[in-house]
C-alpha cells in the first residue's frame, strides 16, 4: 500500500507499507529508499510511483504547503 500523509515532514514522500506490517519511504525526487525494505521487495508500488509521479507531487504540494 502506498499512503500519502497530511502534514508529513519534507522532502516529498510516499510511505509504502507491506502486508506484513513492515514499511519504508521513498522520496519523490530520487525514488531513494528509506528503511530496511529492499527494492525487490516493492517493485510493483515503485513501478505505481513512478508512473504517478506528477500526481503524487502535485498532492504533496497541496497537502503539506
Amino acid at each position: 500500500m502506498v499512503v500519502m500523509y497530511v502534514g508529513d515532514h519534507p522532502p516529498p514522500h510516499v510511505h509504502v507499507i507491506l502486508s506484513d506490517g513492515r514499511d519504508c519511504t521513498v522520496n519523490l525526487s530520487n525514488q531513494r529508499i528509506v528503511g530496511t525494505i529492499a527494492a525487490g521487495e516493492i517493485r510493483a508500488p515503485l513501478s505505481w510511483i513512478n508512473a504517478n509521479l506528477r500526481q503524487l507531487l502535485a498532492n504533496w504540494e497541496r497537502l503539506n504547503p
